[in-house]
Order: structure tokens, then sequence, then C-alpha cells
């Protein structure tokens, strides 16, 4: 049986069919749980949820790594919203060291683990150094939370520091296969942008009853009002912040979209975007357009023109009229109200404080301890200052690797790289290289180094090809000759 699994495994016709009729499955399950209203039924559901998304990641991570990328986005785009409504259902807010399902999409990206014997060599040469000396900071940082911090919030938050280099660590790995995970990452996203934007909408004018449950359990008052028309919209992530991120990044996607569901869902994705009045998203898509369209050859800058252009005559009316006018509106006024930003001037006391706290401390004060409105700041804190100069130090000279060597013929490698500078810009206004908003941050720029790799041995290799074809007919001439 196990021999068999494994033949089918390396087939790729039979293996995706046979990764689908398992998923097929594992929805089976869920809806015959869900359908339930026993309370033990539905907290099965919860660790069902995470262990048949595991093992459907470990599958998929054997037979077709690509449908694996897609797969685990799609967990970590959903599994927010699965959540809240298994807790509808049990009719009370989950605590979150019991809420299990949150725990799918940190499962199914540790499943990339099983290759690090194969691939612990690649963080050894050029093309991983930085994530090496990265994923050493984030041990060290853990050590010290093990002893200054609770032992068990160490561990957890280890998770989102781990993940996102697991993630660079498999596009990288898998740099050969660069053309199949780009189109699986994209289309990802552009569904993503899709289902998450409609759904956003709906939220902001209906206020679903498992939102409004979210948002009074978990006491979340950055999410505006738990009622119709007030809140600010997260969709199906956890929180405004990283889905406005997330929806970020997918908008500058849908400029490389194939096809017709890229047009459509860029109408309720820039509109759910907008209701979701994160302002340092707004900033962050702006800086990524801007510097892909100064990287872009002239025939990609002008499609990408063209397709803003089509947007914005669908969007801009819809955007400004009625209740969605209304809040974002207000919300773009604050912009010139420097005095009465209450965020930015919070910012600035804060930074004026911790350069005197940092000096102090050394040693940082471990994972899992307090966090900032300031990546830079956060991990300097938390690891101290050879943890968080080693790691801000590998991110930066990933960065420069990523906006100095990105081919400027490849659209999708200027979009993403876009994108990793929006993010690391926006380190100053809070984490991005935790959780879900770092997984994207980290496959972004893994990407963008992976393009580059791919398009140089391509290159190398069509050179080779024409100078052996170019010899043949002399050596033949030759001989003839003779």
């Amino acid at each position: 049986m196990i021999r068999t699994l494994a033949d089918i495994a390396r087939d790729p016709k039979r293996a995706p069919l046979l990764a689908g009729g398992i998923i097929l499955i594992a929805f089976g399950m869920y809806g015959m749980l869900f359908l339930s209203s026993h309370p033990s039924a539905l907290r099965l559901l919860s660790l069902a949820y995470m262990g048949v998304s595991a093992a459907v990641a470990a599958w998929l991570y054997i037979s077709s790594p690509a449908l694996y990328l897609g797969f685990v986005w799609w967990l970590w785009f959903l599994s927010p919203f699965v959540r809240r409504v298994i807790d509808y259902h049990l009719g009370t807010f989950t605590p979150p060291n019991a809420a299990f399902s949150m725990l799918a999409p940190y499962a199914a990206t540790l499943v990339i683990l099983i290759d690090l014997p194969r691939f612990g060599r690649l963080l050894t040469r050029r093309i991983g150094i930085p994530i090496l000396i990265c994923f050493l900071a984030v041990i060290y940082g853990y050590i010290v939370g093990l002893t200054k911090v609770d032992s068990f919030r160490a561990t957890m938050i280890l998770l989102d520091w781990i993940c996102p280099l697991l993630m660079a660590l498999f596009v990288l790995a898998r740099w050969r296969d660069y053309p199949r995970l780009r189109s699986v990452f994209r289309t990802a996203f552009v569904w993503g942008v899709l289902v998450m934007g409609c759904y956003g909408i709906y939220q902001f004018f209906a206020a679903p009853p498992w939102d409004v449950l979210w948002m009074e359990g978990s006491q979340m008052l950055s999410a505006g009002k738990p009622e119709p028309l007030g809140i600010r919209v997260f969709s199906m992530l956890n929180a405004p912040g990283p889905f406005a991120m997330i929806l970020m990044a997918g908008l500058i996607l849908l400029f490389d979209s194939k096809g017709p569901i890229g047009r459509v869902a860029a109408v309720p994705g820039y509109l759910a975007f907008l209701l979701s009045l994160v302002r340092g998203a707004w900033g962050g898509w702006v800086l990524a357009l801007s510097y892909s369209l100064l990287r872009l050859q002239n025939a990609s800058r002008g499609r990408v023109l063209a397709i803003l252009a089509l947007v914005a005559c669908l969007t801009i009316p819809l955007a400004l009229s009625g209740d969605i006018g209304d809040r974002t509106g207000a919300r773009m006024e604050t912009f010139g109200d420097i005095e009465q930003d209450n965020s930015l001037q919070e910012r600035q006391l804060m930074y004026s404080y911790m350069v005197t706290e940092l000096l102090f401390n050394p040693i940082g004060q471990g994972m899992g301890a307090r966090t900032f409105d300031s990546g830079f700041v956060t991990i300097v804190y938390q690891f101290g200052w050879i943890g968080g100069f080693a790691y801000l130090g590998a991110l930066i000279a990933m960065m420069i690797t990523v906006l100095r060597d990105t081919p400027k013929h490849d659209r999708f490698a200027i979009l993403v790289s876009g994108i990793a500078l929006s993010y690391f810009a926006l380190m100053l206004m809070g984490s991005q290289v935790v959780g879900v908003k770092g997984c994207l941050f980290w496959g972004c720029m893994a990407f963008a180094v992976a393009s580059r790799r791919y398009h140089s041995e391509k290159a190398s290799a069509e050179e080779s090809g024409d100078a052996s074809d170019t010899t043949l007919p002399v050596s033949s001439q030759t001989a003839s000759s003779r």
C-alpha cells in the first residue's frame, strides 16, 4: 500500500487527481462534523481541520510541490474564518490557546521541514546565507524567551517567525520549477482577492454574527464597531491590518494576471481594501506600484497603466459614493492632518523612548516579549543586539539583492520585488516578518531571487545550445572536405 502511494506520488498525472480526491474527502468530513450541533463534535472539527489540513499538505508536498504552495496559501486565507464559524456554532468565543483550527496553516507550512536535510546545504551557499542567519537569530531569541518569557508563549510565537523563513527556503530550493510555482502563487492570490474582497464588502454591510462574536470576544477595538457600516473590514482574516497587507499584495499581483478573473476581482478587491481603512497598506500599494512602473520595460509598463486606468474607471465611482465613500473619504482626510494624527504622534514618542531603552538591552527580552508599532524596534528589543542586528542585516542584504538583480523582463518578479519593498518600508509601522504577512514578505523576496537564478541558468543553457549548433556545421564541413 505504501509503495503504491509512493508510486502515485511520483506520477505527475495521477498525483494531482488523487490529491484532489483527498481534499474533497476532507471537506466532506468537515461538512458532516459541521452539521452536528453537539459541542464535542464542533471541537473535534477544530482538531480535524488542523490534522487533515496537515495531512493533505504533506501529500501535496510529496506529489506536487506547486499545488502544495497554493493549498498552504488558501489555508492562510481561510483558517481565521473557519475558526470564527466554529465559535459561532459553539455559541462562545474560543481563547487563542484552544483554537486549534488556527494552527492549520502553521502545521501545513512546517511540512517543509521534511526536506530540510535535503535542502539544508542550500543555507550554506550565497543564495541561502541570509535565511540561515535569520534562522540562527530566531533560535537565539527563542532561547532567551524561554528564560525571560513564558515557555508556551515563546514556543507559539516561534511558529510565527519560523514559517516565513521556511516559505522562503521552499521557493529558493525549487528555483528550477519557478514558472510553475509562479503560476500557482499568482492564481491563488487572484482568486483570493476575488473571494476575500466579495466577503469583505458583505461583512461591511451585513456584520455577520460570527464576525461580531469574534470582535466582541477578542475585544478587537481596532476593527471598529461590531455593527453594519461600522466594521473596518478584515474579511476572512482576523484583523484589518493583516487583511489589508495581504490584499495590497494581491491587488499588485492582479497586474500580472491573465484572463477575465483578474479584472473582475479588482472591483471588490479595491473596495474591500479601502474599507479596511489601513492607511499604511494604502501607502504600501502606492510604493509597490510606483517601484514596479519604474523598473518595468515599456511594453509591460503600458499594460500595467492600461489595467490601472480600467480598474480606476470601474472602482472610483463606487468608492466615492454612498456609505463606502463616507467611510473612506473621512479616513483619507486624516492624511493631511498631521497634528491630529494620534498614531503618528504615538510612534514618534515610541521611537524617542526606545532609543534609550535599547541601549541598555544588549541581550534582548526574548521571543514573546512586548511588541511595538515598529518591526525594527520589536526585533532588536526581543533579539537583543546580536540577534536583532544579525536578523536585520540579513534581511537588508536580501532586499538589496532583490532590488538590484531582479530581471527587468519578468513582470511578475518586478511586481513581487515592489511588494517586498513596500513591506520593508512598512516595517517602520509594524512587524511585517511574522505570521501570514511574514510568509508573504519572505516569499516575495524568494520569488525575486529564484527568478534571477532561473533566467540566468536558462540564458546560459540557451547560449550553450547556440554554441553547439554553430560548431556542428563547421565539423561537418571539415569532415566532408577531408
